[in-house]
């Protein structure tokens, strides 16, 4: 177990916590009046249309439709809808888009309050305005996609690992680490790549804060308790279609991103795919036998896979609009109301400047420089020890893990909106840090990790 002295920092001030919730709030209150101006109360997102025919499934069949969306997309999200929605199914959209921005605004609060308690409390503020302000992300909480519910339990989580950390309990699970398995466990039903990053940080979270003997079975309860949602998909899809799957459709995107001549992206004219033999067999066996065709075509061809994979990690951070766009962000609300784009719209100069070589400058330098402050976020966190050190190490795993899990897949810029909350975070004490002293992270030895 990690021995770490317990905090000895006053309870949060009032005030500051009142600063801290009206920032979320304000950001809240805005959404709400763009809401009444916004069609269907709700901004459809790329998937949208999926979940929505989902959910016609579920209202007309019920629990165990058969509507293939519901099989081939992970059915989390409808199903979410249509538990949220039974309250009025004609303003089921509306409540989605409310309860996704409740969500987001309490995730924010939660998190940038437990941060108070640690030497980054210096830095609450602007993370706060950030996470508030921030377009895309932000935004993205009216919009009918799952994105934002991982982005903001990832927030809740990481501020639940702070507090039992800080209370240095010595059960094997506490409150805190059942509310944040339970939590994770909805961030899978919606999208179940997340089970890689909750097992990852379910280990990290026993390994920083528990004895050895204790870690296996901390996780093994953590873990479990994450897959409870995740395998009421299965068992729904075992009953309803005759197969064990949680959805079908990830060969099929990991095939779009591999194969001879691929991009990497998705680009229906382009070419891609690997060569894979046909088989007889269900929905899910056939996804299961594409997956392995797609795995052994980038095993037995490294030449053309490293490139083919470096180019999907390009994508996977591009820009939301400009030259070097790559991805189905194409509905984002802050793209719709862009000002370069109503620049390259308007006259042949404006699309020159924006798709030209100044717009190719910009975006590489916007990527590049992502990235940079990213990297001296977690460096700075690093070199402060304690708490803050674990902090950045929760919030970089959870931004390599989910971009290594896109370069696996589909290079796609819309897989890094779950992410995002992580990446501002370090981006955030990145970019301060290069201010001077006056953002130097102290270390305290009452909270460095040390070996019992």
């Amino acid at each position: 177990m990690s021995k770490r002295g317990v905090s000895s920092k006053p309870a949060l001030d009032k005030r500051i916590n009142q600063k801290l919730l009206a920032i979320p709030l304000l950001a809240l209150l805005v959404k709400f009046i763009m809401l009444t101006n916004i069609p269907n109360n709700a901004w459809i997102g790329a998937d949208g249309e999926n979940y929505i025919g989902g959910l016609d499934g579920l209202l007309s069949d019920g629990y165990y439709s058969e509507n293939s969306l519901l099989s081939y997309w992970p059915a989390g999200y409808p199903l979410l809808m249509y538990v949220f929605g039974s309250v009025s199914r004609a303003d089921t959209l509306l409540i989605m888009v409310v309860m996704q921005s409740l969500l987001y605004a309490v995730a924010s609060w939660f998190f940038v309050r437990e941060i108070q308690k640690t030497k980054l409390a210096k830095f609450s503020y602007w993370i706060a305005w950030i996470l508030a302000i921030n377009p895309t992300l932000s935004l993205s909480s009216m919009v009918i996609g799952y994105e934002i519910i991982p982005a903001s339990i990832f927030l809740i989580a990481l501020a639940l690992f702070i507090r039992d950390y800080l209370l240095n309990s010595t059960k094997i699970v506490s409150k805190n680490s059942i509310i944040a398995a339970i939590l994770m466990s909805i961030s899978c039903y919606v999208q179940p790549r997340f089970l890689l990053t909750a097992g990852i940080l379910f280990l990290l979270w026993g390994l920083f804060t528990k004895p050895k003997k204790l870690v296996p079975l901390f996780l093994i309860i953590t873990v479990s308790i994450t897959a409870i949602l995740p395998v009421s998909l299965i068992l729904r899809n075992s009953q309803a279609n005759g197969y064990s799957a949680i959805s079908t459709n990830l060969g099929i995107t990991m095939n779009l991103g591999a194969g001879p001549g691929a991009s990497g992206k998705f680009d229906p004219k382009g070419t891609y795919g690997v060569p894979c033999s046909k088989i007889e067999g269900n929905a899910a066996e056939q996804d299961s036998h594409l997956v392995g065709c797609v795995i052994s075509w980038y095993l037995e061809n490294p030449k053309e896979s490293i490139p083919l994979l470096i180019r999907k990690s390009t994508y996977f951070w591009a820009p939301w609009f400009g030259p070097e766009v790559a991805g189905s962000m194409n509905r984002n609300p802050w793209f719709q109301n862009h000002p370069f784009k109503s620049m390259a719209s308007n006259s042949v100069e404006g699309n020159n400047l924006v798709y030209g070589t100044f717009g190719k400058l910009v975006s590489w330098t916007w990527m590049l420089g992502g990235l940079l402050f990213i990297y001296l976020g977690f460096r700075r966190m690093w070199k402060a020890d304690g708490i803050v050190r674990l902090i950045g190490t929760f919030s970089i795993v959870i931004v390599v893990t989910n971009w290594a899990i896109s370069v696996g897949t589909l290079g796609d810029h819309r897989q890094r909106l779950p992410i995002m909350t992580m990446s501002l975070i370090l981006q955030c004490v990145g970019v301060l840090s290069i201010f001077g002293k006056k953002w130097k992270i102290p270390n305290d030895e009452s909270n460095k990790v040390e070996s019992k």
